[in-house]
């Protein structure tokens, strides 16, 4: 049955009811070629009509002779209105009249946009990162676990910044600001990248403004109230995530090395955590010696029965238990008050601290107890730089110790 005519509007369209059975098809009366196909279960589809001059060659009179007919698929409406159907329609029609046909660039671009998904190119951004930046390994983290569930399969070319707000508010509205800040460095680090390649026009992420997202206060060192406060706050929290929190405070560790380590990771006739390269930040094996307060606590630990079970887990060792947003937000709500105790002041305010913090802490107060640069960046875990890192093949281990012994004395002093 040959298509019935129509001027296609907005409304027009919306209001279209389903034939009987099968499906119908009705031709514009604007644009040439373009149809708008609708089945019997209310399903409307645009698709475009062409047949392309000099195909079957020229006449004896010199006129370009037309091929067979072709058609195309455009899209589904409502998601291609009138307005964008015509225009590609258009688009089509105007190819096809100089004698070339529109499928085959067509094919080859839907190939290049689905070949060039979010997780192709992200992955591609990692191997290139791996070359110029240690950090790659939380970069690649960070997309896995929080863009390619739900992003990756997206054409990059097809991402919006609406798309992205989407991602970053159910991050939100599961209480990770810190999970969703790192999501908006990286899907910009990843929009970046692509336009550096041509691969879309330009960063959908340019302008995006998120209020709810503004970054904390810049890390800190916490003084020696504070430090009382916290310690407090941890005895009260107590297992797995008061235990952790106290772990990285007397090492100086960064809270994903304490909250990943696994048993067989100890080693009790040596007292120290050996971190394997596999989950360390510089990608290199890192030992934390566990000496005094820290073995105490370390030893003090529930055990479970698989050897190579979380140390810090409420699920019996099967899964690690993290300092994330809502254990971060409950330690300090207890060192607030503990510092109103401490203080006997019930208006009291602890200024805002994170897990990094006990980093710096650990570091500043290294400094005051007279241990040099390269031994605190031993103990911390920093990779050296320049020829350091090239010919320095000292594994201060011996300094190692016994700076995080009067470390833990020093911390222990003030606690107590």
């Amino acid at each position: 049955m040959p298509a019935l005519k129509r001027t296609f509007t907005e409304e027009g369209v919306a209001r279209m009811a389903p034939p009987r059975n099968g499906r119908r098809e009705f031709g514009d009366t604007v644009q040439r070629g373009l149809l708008l196909r609708v089945s019997e279960t209310g399903l409307k589809s645009w698709s475009v009509i062409y047949k392309v001059p000099g195909e079957r060659g020229i006449s004896r009179s010199g006129r370009p002779l037309k091929g067979s007919q072709k058609r195309i698929t455009l899209g589904p409406y409502p998601m291609l209105g009138v307005a964008a159907a015509r225009s590609e329609a258009s688009k089509i029609i105007a190819q096809a009249m100089t004698g070339r046909d529109p499928r085959p660039e067509r094919q080859d671009a839907n190939l290049a946009r689905h070949t060039n998904s979010v997780q192709a190119v992200s992955e591609r951004m990692v191997e290139l990162a791996k070359k110029q930046v240690e950090t790659w390994p939380r970069m690649e983290q960070v997309l896995r676990d929080h863009v390619w569930p739900s992003l990756g399969n997206r054409p990059i070319a097809d991402v919006t910044q609406a798309d992205v707000h989407e991602l970053l508010d159910k991050l939100v509205a599961k209480d990770k600001h810190g999970t969703a800040r790192e999501v908006r460095k990286m899907m910009s680090r990843l929009m970046n990248y692509a336009a550096e390649k041509s691969l879309i026009p330009a960063s959908p992420m340019a302008g995006m403004t998120r209020r709810d997202l503004t970054t904390q206060p810049k890390e800190r060192a916490l003084s020696d109230e504070e430090i009382r406060a916290v310690w407090v706050a941890t005895g009260k929290m107590g297992y797995p995530f008061g235990n952790l929190a106290r772990m990285v405070l007397l090492t100086g560790q960064r809270k994903s090395d304490w909250s990943d380590a696994r048993w067989d990771e100890v080693d009790a006739g040596e007292r120290w955590l050996a971190i394997p390269k596999e989950r360390f930040k510089s990608r290199r094996g890192h030992i934390v010696p566990l000496v005094g307060a820290a073995w105490e606590a370390v030893s003090g630990l529930p055990r479970w029965n698989a050897a190579n079970a979380f140390i810090f887990s409420t699920t019996g060792g099967e899964k690690a238990s993290a300092l994330g947003e809502k254990p971060m937000k409950r330690l300090r709500e207890l060192a607030t008050e503990a510092l109103r105790e401490i203080r006997g002041d019930p208006a009291a305010e602890l200024a805002h601290f994170s897990a990094h913090d006990f980093r710096r802490t650990a570091e500043t107060r290294l400094a005051r107890l007279g241990f040099a640069q390269e031994v605190r960046d031993a103990v911390l875990g920093h990779a050296q730089s320049g020829l350091q890192r090239t010919y320095n093949k000292h594994d201060y281990m011996t300094e190692k110790r016994a700076a995080l012994t009067a470390y833990a004395e020093h911390i222990m002093e003030l606690v107590k």
